[in-house]
């Protein structure tokens, strides 16, 4: 648990910039997709689906790729600003989009398969974005990477995953409750996206945490 420590340190010192990057992202994405959900609306689930999914992979990946950015050079003392980071992250939006499509569709397969799988694959793919920014790899490379560098690595990695899962999970389905009991509001999918900002940004920081302890081969 003391990645968690560290990353609530972090994110005490650096947390509105993050939750400001997410939130930049959040913003359009809901606009976007509340009004594309509007379009599709009669088209059934599948189609709401797949927009959730484009709307996703079309602004997500950026803010993920820069606050990734951002908390290394914090991390390593550097001053390198948001700005900066949206650069930098514009600079491989396709690989970065890329991987988190895939990442995305392999999870959604596996639980689809009933959950474990689903969580297995989300556990073992933590660190494919990471890899993809950080160590400047193709996705496909990354995926692989990412399931070799959290081999053997339960003792460190399982507890600080499951707490990370469970609070994402949890304002996820307070926010999926809000939308779906007040129907279809613009004002309210914006707030949703507000609201779950900061946790994003949190996580963010976690998976940083825990890449960086990870990165070392096990000897």
């Amino acid at each position: 648990m003391a990645s968690i420590v560290q990353s609530l340190r972090f994110f005490s010192c650096y947390g509105l910039s993050l939750t400001a990057l997410f939130l930049l992202a959040a913003v359009p994405s809901e606009i976007i997709g509340f009004y594309l959900h509007q379009s599709f609306a009669t088209t059934g689930e599948l189609s709401g689906g797949f927009v959730d999914l484009l709307t996703s992979v079309l602004i997500e990946p950026l803010a993920t790729g820069a606050a990734i950015f951002f908390i290394e050079s914090r991390d390593q003392g550097g001053k390198l600003s948001i700005y900066d980071s949206l650069m930098k992250s514009t600079g491989i939006y396709f690989p970065l989009a890329t991987s988190y499509l895939l990442v995305f569709v392999m999870v959604t397969l596996g639980l689809s398969l009933y959950l474990i799988p689903g969580f297995y694959l989300l556990y073992k793919l933590m660190f494919v974005e990471y890899r993809v920014a950080l160590k400047k790899e193709q996705p496909m490379e990354a995926i692989r990477a990412s399931f070799n560098q959290t081999k053997g690595r339960w003792s460190l990695l399982f507890l600080p995953f499951v707490v990370l899962l469970i609070i994402l999970l949890s304002s996820q389905t307070l926010i999926g409750y809000l939308l779906t009991s007040q129907g279809d509001d613009m004002l309210l999918q914006v707030f949703g996206g507000v609201f779950e900002s900061p946790f994003m940004a949190f996580a963010v920081v976690v998976g940083y945490r825990l890449f960086s302890l990870t990165s070392e081969p096990l000897s």
